[in-house]
């Protein structure tokens, strides 16, 4: 049975939280109000209830906001350093805001999970049906649609634009959130409607044909019919994965992509393709991570320094591109050293720790989600990436990080 409250306060949070899982409709501008929103109506909720202030898990989960702003202090550009922070403020927002609510609150929240899981894989399903079918209407045909669709929204959409990338991650955390989802429905109807969401989902994955997020659900939705110990769902759970993989196969731009993994190779010994591209940033950020292991170069000036290592070595895919290093852990190292690495690997580990103690499935899927494409993008430099890391990272571990028990039931 679900909790209810009259606190009026809290039921404003719950809408300010609903709109964010809702988020992804909203053009990039107005993400950044709904936020504000967020943080508005908890500080409200916080004075209005006489909360106290949860100062361990505030400071557990944004140590690493503020060990990036200590790295400020040795930059030179501090103008780009302050954008930047401005970009990471979302570790810093997420983590004040749970750390304002009570366990009741967190009690309540939470028996709103399914919904709020339900309304993100449902708007996550219409921010990429509802482009492909405007352009397929108004501008191309199926063919140059299943071509051109990435590059659409990434450039034709306005303030919707995002990279396919954070598109196929969202595809992928939507998928996620069903299979908890479908664990709770009864209606058999309920059922099918998920599972054509999740079909859609699939297609849009393999259109995007992106490595990293492909591979990661694989890798946690076994890990979730692991955790369910029931052996009636394997087997179709092994049908449907045969199925992806037969699927992989058949369509020549997925295919093409996880051929890549053949034969890795730096630009120049090898084509410039996704792969050879992050292998040869690879090789670079570690040559610089070397010349400053323990604090690195300060978030003013990471980028910089990057970039004229593209210059010095010759390379001119790297130089003209002005890519980043393609691998959360590379970045924060060169950022702020092995200090900032350590300090966000313990953030994680703590939380892994405290998820599995108290049986957090979700949580810990979650966690092993971003951490895997992590090795292969830089979530936490973009808006479309640090937001959802943030909110779904914060939300989850108020449910579990530093509590008793009996309040984990």
């Amino acid at each position: 049975m679900e909790a209810k409250t009259n606190n009026k306060s809290l039921v404003y949070l719950e809408g300010a939280l609903f709109l964010l899982f809702a988020s992804i409709l909203l053009p990039t501008n107005v993400k950044s109000i709904a936020v504000g929103l967020f943080c508005a109506v908890s500080v409200y909720h916080f004075f209005k209830s006489k909360n106290t202030f949860n100062t361990r898990f505030f400071l557990v989960n944004a140590a690493v906001y503020f060990l990036i702003v200590i790295t400020l202090i040795y930059s030179d550009n501090i103008a780009y350093g302050v954008r930047k922070l401005t970009s990471f403020l979302s570790l810093l927002l997420f983590p004040l805001c749970f750390a304002l609510f009570s366990r009741n609150d967190m009690r309540y929240l939470y028996s709103r999970l399914d919904k709020m899981l339900g309304v993100y894989l449902v708007t996550v399903v219409l921010f990429n049906v509802i482009p492909f079918l405007w352009f397929y209407i108004t501008h191309y045909s199926i063919s140059d649609m299943l071509i051109h669709f990435p590059t659409v929204m990434r450039v034709d959409v306005g303030k919707y634009g995002i990279h396919p990338i954070y598109l196929s991650m969202h595809c992928s955390v939507a998928i996620l959130f069903s299979m908890f989802i479908l664990r709770s429905l009864k209606s058999k109807w309920k059922i099918v409607g998920v599972l054509l969401l999740d079909a859609i989902l699939i297609l849009f994955l393999l259109l995007y044909a992106k490595k990293g997020p492909i591979l990661a659900l694989m890798i946690v939705s076994t890990l979730f019919i692991l955790f369910q110990r029931k052996r009636a769902i394997v087997r179709p759970y092994i049908f449907a994965i045969l199925g992806l993989v037969v699927l992989m196969i058949a369509i020549p731009r997925t295919r093409n992509k996880f051929l890549e993994l053949q034969k890795i190779e730096v630009i120049g010994e090898g084509g410039p393709t996704s792969t050879n591209i992050r292998y040869t940033i690879y090789g670079v950020a570690k040559e610089l991570i070397y010349e400053s292991p323990i604090l690195g170069y300060g978030i003013g000036d990471y980028r910089d320094v990057l970039n004229k290592k593209y210059e010095t070595t010759g390379n001119s895919v790297l130089k003209e591109g002005r890519y980043n290093t393609h691998n959360q852990f590379l970045s924060l190292l060169t950022i702020g050293g092995v200090i900032l690495l350590l300090a966000f690997l313990g953030t994680l580990a703590i939380n892994l720790v405290f998820a599995t103690r108290f049986n957090n499935e979700l949580f810990i899927l979650v966690l092993l989600f971003y951490g895997i494409v992590m090795l292969t993008t830089n979530i936490l430099e973009r808006e479309a990436g640090v937001i959802y890391f943030a909110l779904f990272f914060n939300f989850l571990s108020a449910r579990t990080l530093f509590v008793n028990p009996s309040d984990a039931s």
